[in-house]
């Protein structure tokens, strides 16, 4: 807590309970309770998510509840639902969950969902004609490739829905580009025959600069073979900006449209999703919306002894907040999962990377921790080695599959075997006598498992991730749903282009030395 603050009654408690317990170890309290692992593992939709290795007890457990309810938790899960605007710094609602369900969602007195559910029919029409050979191309072929333009959620969202459920993509292959940098463009486009492949702009706002630049490069690369009438037949939107879509010189036809009150982050559940779509069909992205749903519904109706992305939650305030451990590492033990750590740090960095509360006051204790991940067994031969034994400790999310995802039965039980092997050596870590082979161990995990990995239990992990970060946002006081941050470095980005143009353009100093340095550099001359 801020040291210019009162900390609260439960926050008092959590802070006298974390000193009572601070000599525990998480692998004596297994040895003392034979139903831990039992009592601390909990079902959420398809998902069942095991919090036994987390340094924690039931007591523990009962403190961070009284923590959630003094902060009027299940009045805020209801606002999240019910088209409330939650997003109080830019006035809006926060309507991702209402683009998966049926239930009512009200904004202004307006049902919004009727519209969504619309737009999905559209992105079905669309995904099936051109996954069908019905829709083609300016000259008269079927669409073979996909371009999947976009940064941030609209690109790191369908790429991980389409290299998560690569097994079930039997339509036109999707490539994705995000960078600006003009080799990425390059690559993206190697192979690729204009007249087969269609690009799908996803941007909300339709004015981002990375995007809207590698739309305008695949454009002209469209039209230098084929002409300008073909970018109809080429291009289509996923946005919130009809207007610049149509200003691009995309026909209404051609733009598949998203609330306002849909993040960037948030937004794979949208029609952001159709370069997913097209590639896996729209029965298999419907079942994605349907794994989101199943949690949406645990999410607000659950008891919060059993509410498994408030538990979530609460075990990930503990370790920041009460134990000190800044960092936090995503382990999915799953290659075609590879995308999800980098998708997870977007979905909780921006959102909660957060110094003051929604009041515009300090927040009162550290927020988001830094996150980063890679697919196991990789990550073994890399940073477990920091994980087990650097002077930093770091909570981990161990992310595994139950059943095989290829087809070698003997290799998956190795991974598996891998996963449970990495999890129980942090706990427990190794007393040998030898202080370079010593592991301290009770570091602090939590193990996700996917029952196989399908449509369903895919949506269902994202959405119990994203419904994590709402709950922490609303323990730590901040809004999840803005990033002006984010929009700072682009500001001074687009003041420091116009100096490549018009070289008297006022500069930062620092700005202006570093520039000059890269121009020498460009030219060969090296800095002196």
């Amino acid at each position: 807590m801020s040291s210019q603050t009162t900390p609260s009654p439960a926050w008092k408690a959590l802070e006298a309970h974390r000193d009572q317990i601070a000599a525990l170890r998480v692998d004596e309290l297994f040895a003392s309770d034979p139903g831990r692992g039992a009592s601390l593992t909990f079902a959420c939709g398809p998902l069942t998510v095991d919090l036994s290795k987390q340094r924690m007890t039931g007591e523990t457990l009962a403190a961070l509840l009284a923590l959630a309810r003094e902060r009027d938790m299940g009045a805020a899960i209801e606002r999240l639902f019910t088209g409330s605007r939650v997003n109080v710094t830019e006035d809006r609602p926060a309507l991702h969950a209402a683009l998966r369900g049926d239930e009512r969602v009200l904004v202004d007195g307006e049902d919004v969902v009727p519209a969504m559910q619309r737009g999905r029919e559209r992105m079905r029409s669309f995904s099936t004609a051109v996954r069908e050979g019905a829709w083609k191309g300016a000259t008269g072929e079927p669409i073979r490739h996909v371009l999947s333009l976009g940064i941030g959620g609209s690109y790191l969202g369908p790429r991980l829905v389409t290299e998560a459920l690569l097994a079930q993509a039997d339509g036109p292959a999707v490539r994705f580009l995000a960078n600006v940098d003009p080799a990425a463009l390059d690559d993206a486009l190697a192979g690729l025959d204009p007249a087969t492949t269609l690009v799908v702009v996803g941007s909300k706002t339709f004015t981002t600069q990375e995007t809207l630049a590698n739309a305008l490069a695949a454009r002209a690369w469209i039209t230098a073979k084929l002409g300008e009438g073909a970018v109809a037949r080429h291009f289509v939107a996923a946005t919130a900006n009809i207007a610049e879509a149509a200003r691009f010189g995309l026909p209404e036809c051609n733009v598949f449209a998203f609330a306002d009150g849909v993040g960037g982050r948030y937004s794979v559940w949208s029609s952001v999703g159709l370069p997913a779509a097209i590639a896996v069909g729209m029965p298999a992205f419907e079942r994605f919306l349907g794994g989101a749903h199943a949690v949406d519904l645990e999410f607000r109706s659950a008891p919060p002894e059993r509410n498994a992305p408030l538990l979530l939650a609460l075990a990930g305030l503990w370790n920041r907040d009460l134990l000190g451990i800044p960092v936090h590492a995503v382990l999915p033990y799953a290659q075609r999962l590879a995308s999800l750590p980098g998708y997870l740090q977007q979905l909780e960095m921006e959102s909660n990377g957060k110094r003051v509360q929604a009041d515009g006051s300090p927040v009162e204790q550290p927020t988001c921790p830094a996150l980063f991940g890679e697919a196991g067994t990789l990550g073994q031969h890399s940073f477990y080695q920091w994980l087990h034994q650097g002077t930093q400790e770091a909570s981990c999310d161990f992310i595994v599959v139950a059943r095989a995802m290829g087809s070698r039965e003997a290799e998956h039980a190795v991974l598996l075997a891998n996963a449970l092997a990495q999890s129980e050596a942090l706990m427990t870590g190794s007393s040998t006598g030898d202080a370079h082979r010593d592991c301290p161990g009770n570091r602090p995990s939590t193990t996700i498992v996917l029952p196989s990995l399908e449509p369903a239990a895919l949506g269902a992990l994202v959405a119990l991730y994203e419904h994590k970060v709402y709950a922490q946002g609303v323990l730590w006081g901040v809004n999840p749903f803005d990033q002006f941050g984010v929009e700072l470095g682009k500001a001074i980005a687009g003041r420091i282009l116009t100096a490549f143009t018009a070289p008297q353009a006022p500069l930062h100093p620092a700005t202006s030395h570093l520039l000059g340095v890269i121009r020498k550099a460009a030219q060969g001359s090296p800095p002196r």
